[in-house]
């Protein structure tokens, strides 16, 4: 998760003082990840028994706080698209793409 997001931004994006927001940043990334497999394994079936309605709603509320933590902290280093493009400036490069791929037709 580190050299992701590292190698996504300039050389000069980071400093030594980043460092800790970037760990914390890059463990939310990873908590929320083990949260959504979590999720994605868990069984409808679970669903009707009360012990399995109360797991499901603690995954939810964890995967919501892995997530809110991971966007305050993207925002705070100023990794999102928001900190780094104006909108207009966005919009117009969006309009601007003839055929761009979508992430997920881009190759791993």
């Amino acid at each position: 998760m580190w050299l992701e997001v590292v190698n996504d931004q300039p050389a000069g994006a980071f400093s030594a003082t980043h460092g800790p927001l970037l760990e914390m940043y890059c463990r939310h990334v990873v908590n929320a990840r083990t949260l959504a497999d979590e999720l994605l394994s868990f069984e409808r079936a679970w669903l009707a028994r009360d012990d399995g309605l109360k797991r499901y709603d603690r995954l939810l509320a964890m995967s919501e706080r892995e997530s809110r933590a991971a966007s305050s902290l993207a925002t705070r280093l100023r990794i999102t698209r928001q900190a780094v493009e104006h909108p207009t400036t966005a919009g117009r490069a969006i309009a601007n793409q003839k055929k761009a791929r979508k992430p997920w037709e881009l190759p791993t």
